[in-house]
C-alpha cells in the first residue's frame, strides 16, 4: 500500500471513530482512537478524543494516560490540561490534578471552570482552607457563579460559620430561586422544618462526596454507628443466626452491608446517589443495588426482607411514619429492623442546622409501635464527631408484629 493511499485509510478510520464517538458507540471509538493513535503518535488531537472516550467510559487510567500525552505534545493546550485535570481528580489523584490545574491557569488566569475544578479539588483533598480561598478568589472574578457559591456555603455550613452560609445560599437563592437544596439548608439554617430534605439535595450532597464520603467519616468523624448496630444485633438473645434476604436502605458506599454481610444469605441495597451505588458495587458484598429514593423503593418492590438496616438514614428523614409503614409492608414476619437516630431532648424531630434530623427516642417507639414494630431495643451512642465534639444518637432494633 502506498503512503497516499495509507494516510487516506487513516483519515477513513478516524472518521469512522468520530462518528461512533458522537453516536455514543464508546468502546468501539475507544478501539478504533486507539488505531489511529498507533499510527500517528504525534498528534495531540487524536490522544485528546481517545482520552475523552476514554473518561467517559469511566476508564481512567487510560483517559490519564491519552490525556498526558496530548498535553505533552501540545503543553499549552488548557483544554487538554482541564479534561487532564478532571481525569486525575476522578481519579483521587489529588496532587497531580492540583499540579495540572495551576498549570492551566498559568495559562488562563480567567478561566472560571478551571479556577472552580481547583477549588473543587482542593475540598475533595481535604484542604478546605485552600478550597475557600480559590472559591472566594473566583467569586471575586465571576461573583454570579452558581457552583462555587453552592460548594463555599456548603463548606462555611460545614465549618459551622452559620451566617456566613446563610448568606451564601440566599445569594444562590437570587440567582436560582429553583435550587432544591440551597432552599432547604436555608430553612435548616433559620429554623423552617422540611418533612424531608428534598431529593435532589440528597442525591448532590452524596454524588460529590462519594470519593471521600469513607474516610471522612471513618477516619475523620469517627463514625462507628455501623459496629453499633452490630453489637447490639448480636446481643438479640433470640436473633436468628442468619437471614434469608437483608436490605441495607441508604446503603452508601457499603460500611454497613459489610458489617451486616456475614449473617444475610442475600444482601440488597438502596441510595438516592448513582455515585454511593458505584462504590458499594466495587465490593461485591451486595447481591442486588439499586438507585433510587428509600420510600418509593419499599412501595415499588416486590420482595420480601426479614433484616432492615437504616444506619445514619433517618438522619434525613423528619417524619418516619411512611418509612416504618413501608418496611412493615415488605417485611416477614418478625423482620427486624435495625436502626441509628441523632437524638433531640424536646421535640419528636427537628431540622438541626446542620441539615440532618434529630429524633426523640420516645417518638421512635411511638411512631414504629402504630405501624406494626416492637421495640426491642434502645441504647445510647455517639453517632458522630462535629468539629470535635461527639453528637449523641440512639440505636434502635425493632421487630415486626402481626402478619402482612
Amino acid at each position: 500500500m502506498d503512503t497516499e493511499q495509507k494516510h487516506i485509510d487513516v483519515q477513513a478510520l478516524y472518521a469512522k471513530a468520530l462518528a461512533c464517538h458522537q453516536a455514543g458507540k464508546t468502546a468501539e471509538a475507544i478501539e478504533l482512537y486507539a488505531r489511529v493513535a498507533a499510527l500517528f503518535p504525534d498528534v495531540a488531537g487524536i490522544h485528546y478524543n481517545l482520552g475523552l472516550a476514554c473518561f467517559e467510559a469511566g476508564r481512567l487510567a487510560a483517559a490519564v494516560d491519552a490525556y498526558r500525552r496530548a498535553a505533552e505534545l501540545c503543553p499549552e493546550d488548557a483544554d487538554i490540561l482541564y479534561n487532564l485535570g478532571l481525569a486525575y481528580k476522578k481519579s483521587g489523584r489529588f496532587n497531580e490534578a492540583l499540579d495540572t490545574y495551576q498549570q492551566g491557569l498559568a495559562l488562563v488566569p480567567d478561566d472560571e471552570e478551571m479556577r472552580y475544578n481547583l477549588g473543587c479539588c482542593y475540598k475533595d483533598a481535604g484542604e478546605i482552607a485552600k478550597a475557600i480561598s480559590v472559591y472566594e478568589e473566583l467569586l471575586t472574578l465571576a461573583p454570579g457563579h452558581a457552583s462555587t457559591l453552592n460548594n463555599l456555603a456548603y463548606l462555611r455550613h460545614r465549618q459551622g460559620r452559620y451566617r456566613q452560609a446563610e448568606g451564601l445560599y440566599q445569594r444562590l437563592l437570587e440567582l436560582r430561586p429553583d435550587h432544591a437544596a440551597a432552599r432547604y439548608m436555608l430553612d435548616a439554617l433559620t429554623g423552617s422544618a422540611a418533612v424531608k430534605p428534598p431529593p435532589e439535595y440528597v442525591r448532590e450532597l452524596f454524588d460529590q462526596y462519594s470519593e471521600t464520603f469513607e474516610h471522612h467519616l471513618v477516619q475523620e468523624l469517627n463514625y462507628t454507628t455501623h459496629l453499633k448496630l452490630r453489637q447490639a444485633f448480636d446481643g438479640l438473645p433470640d436473633r436468628k443466626p442468619r437471614y434469608e434476604h437483608a436490605l441495607d436502605l441508604g446503603c452508601g458506599t457499603g460500611l454497613a452491608g459489610t458489617t451486616f454481610r456475614p449473617v444475610c444469605k442475600k444482601l440488597s441495597g438502596v441510595d438516592l446517589s448513582r455515585n454511593m451505588i458505584d462504590r458499594a458495587r466495587r465490593k461485591k458484598i451486595y447481591d442486588r443495588l439499586h438507585v433510587g429514593d428509600i420510600n418509593k423503593y419499599l412501595l415499588s418492590s416486590k420482595q420480601r426482607y426479614d433484616l432492615f438496616v437504616a444506619a445514619d438514614v433517618l438522619t434525613y428523614l423528619g417524619d418516619l411514619q411512611p418509612l416504618f409503614a413501608a418496611a412493615w409492608d415488605r417485611g416477614s414476619n418478625e423482620a427486624l429492623f435495625c436502626c441509628s437516630t441523632e437524638t433531640t431532648a424536646t421535640q419528636d424531630w427537628t431540622l438541626r442546622p446542620t441539615g440532618r434530623y434529630a429524633h426523640h427516642p420516645r417518638y421512635i417507639a411511638k411512631t414504629a409501635g402504630r405501624r406494626g414494630w416492637q421495640l426491642l431495643h434502645c441504647s445510647t451512642a455517639d453517632i458522630r464527631k462535629e468539629r470535635d465534639n461527639w453528637i449523641k444518637g440512639n440505636v434502635f432494633l425493632l421487630k415486626k408484629t402481626g402478619s402482612t
